[in-house]
């Protein structure tokens, strides 16, 4: 089963229709197993999905600030994410329980959880809890359409935090690839630049979500013959728990480097 929640935040009661989510989800998603509804019980909305159940449980409070500052502060994707994710007053739980594996898993809660969105007019963006993202009501709709048919939409699954520590160096990690089955990335004192680093921190991130867990602990990776990193699986520079995928510069094995692989 997979891992994750999705709490979505309301401007004012945490109200929301168990059969108008299900007429959004088949809307939506045609191609998706048709939802049953099933009759709410001490206010939780619950239906089934083939053989995964959804619940949407109402919380008359809103999410504690102390787990939302730190994202509201590096949100890439919610301008003014502060100021208007303070203003929320309640929020719904979306929770999905059923033998998933986790990309299935995050899949059906993106859907399930834009269908609340679009089936709440009072509903003003999500708190995506695998990654500790908020993302704005419009961006999380537009991304669980439009992107989620071509491939995983990481950045709305995956927070990727990157910052300077030199002039000359950056460093980064992930949050969000755990929930998806993977290990985390983190690269510390890189010579790349912020951007750079990333940009090679989602590339090797959505490669892991296509291909699988086939970068093993001590391989090279690099964009061509001449760039070689290291890859040691390791503690967490970071925080995280268990072990992370991290990437070292410099002198590297002889093994081969996993980008001929692409």
């Amino acid at each position: 089963m997979g891992v994750g929640v999705s709490m979505v935040m309301f401007s004012d009661r945490a109200e929301v229709s168990g059969s108008d989510v299900c007429r959004e989800l088949s809307a939506r998603w045609p191609s998706l197993t048709a939802p049953t509804e099933i009759d709410a019980k001490e206010n939780i909305a619950s239906f089934s999905i083939g053989s995964a159940m959804v619940f949407l449980a109402p919380m008359p409070a809103p999410i504690p600030w102390s787990d939302l500052e730190g994202p509201c502060a590096t949100s890439l994707l919610w301008k003014n994410a502060a100021q208007e994710v303070k203003r929320h007053q309640q929020h719904l739980l979306v929770t999905i329980f059923g033998e998933l594996d986790p990309i299935e898993y995050s899949t059906l809660l993106t859907q399930v959880t834009a269908a609340v969105l679009a089936a709440s007019p009072s509903s003003i963006g999500v708190y995506w809890g695998g990654a500790t993202l908020v993302i704005p009501k419009p961006i999380f709709i537009d991304f669980a359409m439009e992107v989620l048919a071509e491939g995983p939409p990481l950045h709305i699954w995956v927070d990727f935090r990157v910052g300077s520590e030199s002039d000359q160096t950056s460093s980064g990690f992930t949050a969000g690839m755990t929930a998806l089955g993977h290990m985390e990335l983190e690269a510390k004192n890189t010579p790349e630049a912020p951007g750079e680093l990333r940009e090679r921190l989602m590339g090797l991130a959505g490669y892991l979500l296509d291909k699988g867990p086939v970068i093993k602990n001590g391989d090279t990776i690099g964009e061509d013959a001449n760039e070689r990193i290291r890859v040691v699986y390791s503690k967490s520079a970071f925080g995280h728990d268990g072990q992370v995928m991290r990437l070292e510069y410099g002198p590297t094995s002889k093994q081969k480097p996993w980008w001929k692989m692409w």
